[in-house]
């Protein structure tokens, strides 16, 4: 019990980050997957696909909203579809949260400390990683 609360807890306070941040982490990463699905596709896949991703895209936009939502159905025992939420809502910043991570790791120390500086300047980043702590916690 005392961990749904946390969780809620931790969703709310991330998702309000997001929110403040409007970290998205979705923008160019859906754009240029949607053009190059209609360039290189054509036809009624690239139509799907696009649809699709722009859906994502969607949801990534009111990633903080989806945050908070997701924290709220935890705290009132719904924490299976509390927690896909939360990952839809946090899901597309978390690719961007990654791909940051990775080009950190692949240019070394330099990298690292980019990265870490890029960590510091924004809340949106913490807002990520309190929503994933928040999927993590409620069991």
């Amino acid at each position: 019990m005392v961990s749904s609360k946390v969780a809620a807890l931790l969703a709310y306070v991330g998702g309000t980050l997001l929110l403040l941040a409007g970290a998205t982490g979705s923008v160019g990463i859906v754009g240029t997957v949607i053009a190059y699905i209609i360039d290189h596709l054509g036809g009624a896949t690239a139509d799907f696909l696009s649809i699709v991703l722009q859906l994502l895209h969607f949801v990534a936009d009111l990633g903080g909203v989806s945050v908070i939502i997701g924290g709220s159905l935890i705290l009132n025992k719904r924490k299976r579809i509390g927690k896909f939420i939360i990952g839809l809502g946090a899901g597309m910043g978390l690719i961007g949260f990654i791909l940051v991570l990775a080009s950190a790791l692949l240019h070394g120390w330099t990298g690292a400390i980019d990265f870490l500086i890029t960590m510091s300047q924004s809340v949106g980043w913490l807002g990520i990683i309190l929503a994933i702590a928040a999927i993590l916690l409620a069991r």
